[in-house]
């Protein structure tokens, strides 16, 4: 049991261990390691797959509006559109055609890109029971409080002691 928290802390927590192919090796040999330099270099990873599919890859205006259409089209009247976050790549490709690329963007993980502060208009990534959801933002139907205070004129100044008046208000 020791040994596998050991392990698990190694991967999840000090970097010091990785994956690829589904084997643990050496973080520097690892797929995480991998997508972060894509990350930094804003480059999409390598994946055969993707590239023999000859699909775009979204742009920051792309990836927002196919989101934001994929979030719209889940909302119900009872609430908020919501997709796991594990369908997300899938619904871009097999819905809009595009290849969502969260390295091209600069985040090594697709939860973080959907966490980027360019998304925060559009969606928040919840953890649910079953793993993570992506979650249509709501707006607030006032961005405001409605206030009657606003509309009325200022009060009258108080009366200077002994004048009688409106105190001056500088030098005359």
């Amino acid at each position: 049991g020791q040994a596998c928290r050991f392990v698990q802390l190694a991967i999840s927590r000090r970097k010091v261990l990785g994956y690829l192919n589904g084997a643990v090796v050496p973080y520097g040999r690892s797929q995480s390691m991998v997508k972060e330099r894509c990350a930094e270099w804003q480059q999409p990873c390598n994946d055969p797959s993707v590239e023999a599919s000859g699909m775009a890859l979204a742009t920051w205006d792309v990836a927002r509006s196919c989101l934001r259409e994929i979030l719209e089209g889940a909302a119900s009247p009872e609430g908020p559109g919501s997709v796991p976050l594990s369908n997300v790549k899938r619904l871009f490709r097999s819905r809009f055609h595009v290849e969502l690329s969260e390295t091209m963007l600069g985040h090594a993980k697709l939860s973080d890109l959907l966490q980027d502060a360019r998304f925060s208009d559009i969606c928040m990534v919840r953890l649910e029971g079953h793993g993570y959801t992506v979650v249509q933002q709501t707006r607030p139907a006032c961005s405001s409080p409605i206030s009657l205070a606003a509309s009325l004129p200022p009060p009258p100044l108080p009366a200077a002691p002994g004048r009688g008046g409106i105190a001056p208000s500088g030098p005359g």
